[in-house]
């Protein structure tokens, strides 16, 4: 009799587990805001934000692969200049890479050639390189795996 209540319970199990790990493809929803959060202490206003950016790269590093258009994208970017952050970076440098940040994604949503844009988004990715290198490595392989090469 126990048997018949392992399977349903197992599947209920893997599909609550999987709405928490899914990624919203829309960068101007935060798919994880209702999920249990990645932070033990409590997600940051800037960690969400990034999870934003690091789905719009992808997206777009998808795109330029394929030869696509660009991912929408609302400029809602530079609220990370007055994001609450969960660890403490030297301001200068914060503000710096992250003026650095909305200026090139400025510059790869106003390209006009496909060369162009994979030059400007290779460059944005090096900028969260260059970034997470001095700050917070944990998500450098995911941002490696960003860039494109044709």
């Amino acid at each position: 009799m126990k048997q018949t209540f392992i399977l349903p319970g197992a599947l209920l199990m893997f599909f609550l587990l999987n709405a928490c790990q899914q990624e919203d493809k829309d960068p101007k929803q935060v798919s994880d805001a209702t999920c249990a959060p990645l932070n033990p202490n409590g997600d940051s206003e800037l960690a969400l934000l990034m999870r934003k950016m690091a789905s719009l790269a992808e997206e777009n590093a998808s795109a330029l692969r394929q030869g696509k258009e660009l991912a929408p994208y609302d400029g809602s970017f530079d609220k990370m200049l007055t994001a609450e952050r969960s660890m403490q970076v030297e301001e200068q440098f914060f503000q710096g890479m992250a003026k650095s940040y909305i200026t090139n994604i400025n510059k790869l949503y106003q390209a006009d050639s496909p060369e162009e844009r994979v030059n400007l988004h290779n460059n944005l990715i090096q900028t969260c390189q260059e970034c997470h290198g001095q700050t917070c490595r944990g998500p450098l392989k995911r941002i490696d795996k960003m860039l494109v090469q044709l």
